[in-house]
């Protein structure tokens, strides 16, 4: 039996032969699976203990590489998640006003047949860009979403834009791709704008930050708010909330004006440099000061302590992202990593092909340049879609649609597994919205916030109460087992999209509703059936596909073809752009800048920020407020 402290409890991980010997003692079922509680990648290995088909309790595997037997508060929380009593359990047709809450249970059948309905109707009528899906956090099904949509003919995929796509836009734009960080040889760890403890998988964040501690690796956190990490850190740069351009820009500035950056690099990789030095110039430590918070002598010392040390890693959080100046202050950072030579090396921020990955199902070869023109409100500008995701919109500017008509009203919104009304800001034109809207589908575990205002209301399993989809885990592939029977008449969100797909008229698009085909399709890379995996009960490793690791190969890295439609560089010149030429000829900064946005007067010197740190607060297991007992701090 392996043992691990998790958040100062002692809590115990099994290997699968242990999980078995301790369930048949106690007369109950040791089943493998993942755990379902974070996302967007694969979940902890878990054992969940049944007996009479109901979950009593979870622990961690022992096999699983993520997390090897260790399980956090919001894993252990599962029992209640599946349990809870504000979960949907049965689908809902709206008989009353909107608003009025009042519903009549329907089957999933007349749910199906009713919303194709309707979308064939809108398609005639208003074109298929009428239909517009909100984006959860990123999810397993969100390539199912994308898939509709496509195959449908709209490109309204409502993102949010507020995570992990604004850093991606800027890394790709700036040095070709988003770098991960080799913490475990680093000697500096720059936490900028993350937070290690609270967010992300807790198996990972914690772990990385005690062994960087332990072996004596210098710390800096960069974030407004005294937290953890800040703690154990040797330097804490607490700027004002959405100032991290400018914290950039005048660290660039000590860089460059004390040539501190790796001139050999910047000669051979690096165009624009004539440009950068000249614009560098007024982003002074002083200024930076003034605007930032952060004194000059710390602006100073930091910029100095990284491009001085050899190996050192800038991680990079969502935190950085919740700023109008998000796009500047990342691609002044991945400036910083690129000039100082801290780019693809050993300790540093690393760049590099991922391992063998499930076939893609989004369909990207029918996007046409005629879907981009109908976007109705681009998250990105139309010149740079589609990205990583596909075809998006702004989550918001849906429901500015509806309300405005401008440039079209959105006839349709389908919400699976995200609440725009906790979602997004703006709540009350959000309620203005959903009030006006032709049609508004609902999807989710729990009764979700806008619940009242929705046309059909469809309740889903859990993945506790599912036995899809398969999950991988670097080079380790593993089925998923069902836990229990559902406790409602549900469907999973990605039985619903087959479902409605075959409905539409897509059955050939849509595997003919076939669960079984749509993961065999996705597994053909690996060369199994989901049938043979599923022999493999703890999962199967798979030979290491990669190739061994070449450092700096900047010939192949800045070499990275777009997601466009005319798959140009993402960096014009295959070197990095301290001055982006593209950037220039689209009507955008060219470079790095910094525009305020808010005024600071001596009468309101304060900035109301909702930013929020918590160790127990996760979206999908609260309703109303409420919080599991298993996951309060």
């Amino acid at each position: 039996m392996t043992k691990t402290k998790d958040n100062g409890n002692f809590q115990k991980g099994y290997t699968y032969q242990e999980a078995l010997d301790l369930a048949e003692g106690n007369q109950e079922q040791a089943i493998p699976t993942y755990c379902a509680m974070c996302g967007p990648t694969a979940g902890c290995g878990l054992y969940a203990f049944v007996k009479d088909g109901k979950l009593l309790r979870v622990a961690g595997m022992a096999e699983s590489p993520r997390n090897q037997g260790g399980v956090c508060p919001k894993g252990l929380a599962s029992p209640q998640w599946l349990y809870a009593p504000e979960r949907l359990k049965t689908p809902l047709l709206r008989v009353g006003e909107r608003g009025e809450g009042k519903f009549s249970p329907i089957t999933w059948e007349e749910a199906i047949e009713i919303i194709a309905g309707r979308l064939k109707q809108q398609k005639e009528q208003y074109g298929p860009e009428s239909l517009a899906i909100l984006s959860p956090a990123r999810r397993n099904y969100s390539e199912m979403i994308t898939r509709f949509l496509t195959v449908h003919g709209s490109p309204n995929y409502g993102h949010s834009g507020i995570c992990a796509m604004q850093k991606a836009f800027a890394f790709f734009h700036t040095i070709g791709g988003v770098p991960s960080c080799d913490y475990e040889n680093s000697d500096l760890i720059i936490y900028w704008g993350r937070q290690p403890v609270f967010s992300g998988p807790p198996t990972e964040g914690p772990a990385h930050l005690v062994a960087a501690r332990k072996r004596g690796a210098k710390i800096v956190a960069v974030k407004p708010s005294m937290e953890p990490d800040v703690g154990m850190a040797d330097m804490w740069l607490a700027l004002r909330p959405g100032t991290d351009a400018a914290l950039a820009l005048s660290m660039l500035h000590v860089i460059f004006t004390e040539e501190l950056y790796d001139k050999d690099f910047v000669e051979q990789w690096c165009y624009g440099l004539e440009e950068f030095t000249r614009h560098i110039q007024s982003y002074t430590p002083q200024w930076g000061a003034s605007v930032t918070g952060v004194s000059a002598r710390q602006i100073c010392e930091a910029a100095r302590l990284y491009a001085s040390t050899d190996k050192a890693v800038i991680d990079v959080g969502n935190g950085v992202e919740h700023a109008s100046s998000s796009s500047d202050a990342v691609r002044a950072i991945a400036i910083m990593m690129a000039v100082t030579n801290h780019l693809d090396r050993p300790g540093c921020n690393l760049m590099g092909e991922r391992g063998l990955m499930p076939k893609p199902i989004t369909l990207p070869g029918r996007y046409t340049p005629e879907m981009a023109k109908k976007l109705v409100g681009p998250e990105f500008p139309r010149a740079f879609q589609p990205f990583l995701e596909g075809l998006t919109s702004a989550y918001y500017r849906i429901f500015d649609s509806v309300l405005t008509g401008k440039p079209y009203p959105i006839r349709t919104i389908i919400a699976p597994g995200t609440q725009p009304l906790l979602s997004t800001r703006g709540t009350k034109r959000v309620l203005e919205a959903l009030k006006k809207v032709d049609f508004f589908v609902t999807i989710d575990v729990m009764e979700p916030a806008e619940m009242k205002y929705a046309d059909i209301v469809l309740p889903t399993t859990t993945p506790y109460e599912a036995d899809h989809p398969f999950e991988i885990q670097g080079n380790r592939l593993m089925a998923r087992t069902k836990v229990v029977e559902p406790m409602g008449d549900y469907k999973s969100i990605f039985a619903f999209f087959l479902d409605l797909g075959v409905a539409m008229g897509y059955g050939e698009d849509f595997w003919n509703g076939s669960i079984e085909a749509f993961e065999n399709e996705r597994l053909e890379p690996f060369h199994i059936t989901i049938e043979e995996l599923r022999k493999h009960t703890c999962g199967l490793t798979l030979p290491q596909q990669r190739r061994e690791k070449k450092y700096q190969d900047y010939e192949r890295m800045f070499q990275t073809k777009s997601f466009g439609f005319g798959k140009a560089l993402f960096l014009p010149q295959g070197k990095v752009p301290l001055y982006h030429t593209v950037f220039a000829q689209e009507g955008f900064a060219p470079m790095p800048q910094w525009k305020e946005t808010r005024e600071k007067t001596k009468q309101y010197p304060l900035i109301l920020s909702d930013y929020h740190t918590s160790k127990f607060f996760f979206g999908f297991l609260v309703k109303k407020y409420t919080v599991f007992a298993g996951i309060r701090a």
